[in-house]
């Protein structure tokens, strides 16, 4: 006789999926969900998914959804029979499903769908149609360490200290009541901006994952913007938007003030039908600012446009882009830009939870209490600094950087960053002062990014006694090779040709590359064909005499006016 061997038992096959939670129906929410746990095969990792009610009408349908999940498919018939009964049970406990991370009431929802605070109502629950352009944000390494190879930076750069108050900032913005809105970092390539962007990314996660291109479309900045809600924004490259001037400052004005205003243009299902809002701290950079950039386009600047997000110059003044000092055993700021490159990318992620965790424990023991110390706050910088109170613009540019000092100062108190008050006040401070310059003046006196390392090469420009072999052919080729600048014609232009070696000496290295291509690119610089930026070989009477830079006279007379 043929023995069968017994098959194993339902009790003996451990139950891989707990029910957590069902959603609560309502005109926001439509469908109902059940908010599950599968935990693999040996008990070590669990997931935590939404399973729509859909998938509830059978046991097969169940099957294919908890599969696509990730469940062990090794399970017996009778197994997938217990799982069903398990998810469709009756359950009191509550999520409420939400379209975006951010607040609900005291409690902070994250991207990863961990609620940060005690929660005392129904749970928050990211809904899985808002999960599109979530950020990654991963850990690496712990927040000591952090705190030892990324953050000391600031206190090198003012305009990096100021990147890292703008992110602390965006978890501020709804207990203080204000807009969106921050900061655009505008200099040369090769300055150090993007150094700036990367020590903030770090807050919350690698530089790679968390930084976002301007040239995005429209509607996905908007969902990008959501998707960062009460928190902060890092745009990189503004220079991508568009080739065509005119295109890029509409471009550049539209979304500059849709991010900041928090409201969307277009609606969507995925918002109930209605258009899309946020409220995120910015934190923008590019190689023009954007008042340089309305100006090149021609475009009228919008009413409080330029306190929205302000123009900071990248050039700290020091010659040193970004850097006014360098670190122990730094020897240049190009360095210094590859050291916070490499540490930016190793250490990242355990600042923005670590003060969002005590921002959040304040908040629910004492609002009102934590609402008057960010009021007092702000009040303090913008006395510090004696705001005319009877001029809004300059009230609300204060404002700006004022939540931004609140916001470092309260990172400081939370042990989250590793400085005192007095070194955010300084690095705010300057970076207050320096913007004033620029926002309260009128745009069109500002159309070249140079900073002051080009002025040298101006002044030499300028002079009288300049040697000019146009229609002069008595000039030896010893004199022409020992003039700084000569006056000739290149290409059919008439041009100031400039020795070489002035131009490098003249231009810092770290920003020599992105001041040549820029000018290039305005049409100030002849390059040889194909080339970013280069120098032109000089002919004179038939014969070379040396490669200079020869900036075209007109346009260089022209930015020099200006």
């Amino acid at each position: 006789m043929k023995v069968h061997k017994e098959k194993s038992s339902d009790k003996e096959e451990k139950l891989l999926v707990t029910l957590l939670a069902r959603t609560k129906m309502s005109e926001s929410c439509p469908v109902a969900y059940r908010f599950i746990k599968i935990t693999d095969s040996q008990g070590l990792e669990s997931t935590r998914v939404l399973v729509p009610a859909r998938a509830l009408v059978s046991v097969s349908e169940l099957k294919k959804t908890l599969l696509k999940c990730g469940h062990n498919p090794n399970v017996t018939k009778e197994y997938w029979i217990r799982a069903h009964q398990e998810i469709i049970k009756e359950t009191d406990k509550i999520i409420t499903l939400c379209y975006k991370p951010g607040f609900y009431g005291d409690v902070y929802l994250r991207v990863n769908d961990k609620a940060i605070g005690k929660v005392k109502e129904d749970k928050p629950v990211l809904h899985p149609d808002a999960k599109n352009h979530l950020p990654v944000e991963d850990k690496q390494e712990t927040l000591k360490l952090w705190k030892m190879n990324v953050a000391p930076y600031a206190l090198h750069s003012s305009r990096i200290m100021l990147a890292l108050c703008c992110g602390f900032s965006g978890f501020l913005l709804k207990l203080s009541g204000m807009e969106g809105g921050g900061f655009h970092l505008w200099g040369m390539s090769s300055i150090g901006k993007t150094s700036s962007a990367y020590i903030l990314a770090s807050l919350a996660g690698s530089p790679k994952d968390v930084v976002v291109l301007w040239n995005n479309t429209d509607k996905g900045l908007e969902e990008i913007a959501v998707a960062h809600n009460d928190s902060y924004l890092v745009l990189d490259e503004s220079k991508l938007l568009d080739k065509d001037v005119l295109a890029a400052a509409k471009i550049m004005q539209n979304r500059v003030y849709t991010l900041s205003g928090g409201k969307g243009k277009t609606r969507s299902a995925m918002y109930e039908n209605k258009v899309a809002e946020w409220q995120v701290s910015i934190f923008s950079t590019g190689e023009c600012s954007l008042q340089q950039l309305a100006a090149s386009g021609n475009v009228e600047r919008l009413e409080g446009e330029n306190v929205r997000v302000i123009d900071v110059n990248a050039d700290a003044g020091a010659e040193m882009g970004i850097f006014e000092s360098l670190p122990d055993g730094i020897n240049s700021s190009n360095e210094l830009v590859h050291a916070i490159k490499d540490a930016t990318h190793h250490y990242y992620g355990s600042a923005k939870p670590a003060f969002l965790k005590r921002l959040v424990a304040d908040i629910q023991d004492d609002r009102e209490s934590v609402k008057r110390k960010l009021e007092k706050g702000i009040e303090f910088f913008l006395n510090k600094h004696q705001v005319d109170r009877n001029s809004g613009i300059q009230v609300r540019i204060a404002k700006r950087f004022a939540i931004a000092y609140v916001a470092g100062s309260m990172a400081v108190k939370y042990g989250v960053l590793p400085f005192t008050k007095q070194d955010v006040m300084k690095g705010i401070s300057t970076c207050y002062l320096d913007s004033l310059e620029v926002v309260l003046s009128e745009p069109e006196v500002m159309k070249s990014p140079l900073g002051r390392s080009f002025d040298a090469i101006i002044d030499f420009c300028k002079k009288d006694d300049l040697l000019n072999l146009i229609g002069n052919d008595r000039v030896t080729q010893t004199a022409i090779k020992k003039a700084p600048v000569i006056i000739h014609k290149v290409k059919g232009r008439t041009v100031y040709a400039v020795d070489k070696d002035l131009v490098h000496n003249c231009l810092p290295k770290s920003q020599r590359k992105g001041i040549l291509m820029l000018l290039t690119k305005q049409g100030v610089l002849l390059s040889d064909t194909n080339k970013e930026y280069s120098t032109i070989q000089i002919v004179y009477k038939r014969k070379q005499v040396g490669r200079r830079y020869c900036f075209i006279c007109k346009k260089l007379d022209k930015l020099i006016e200006e």
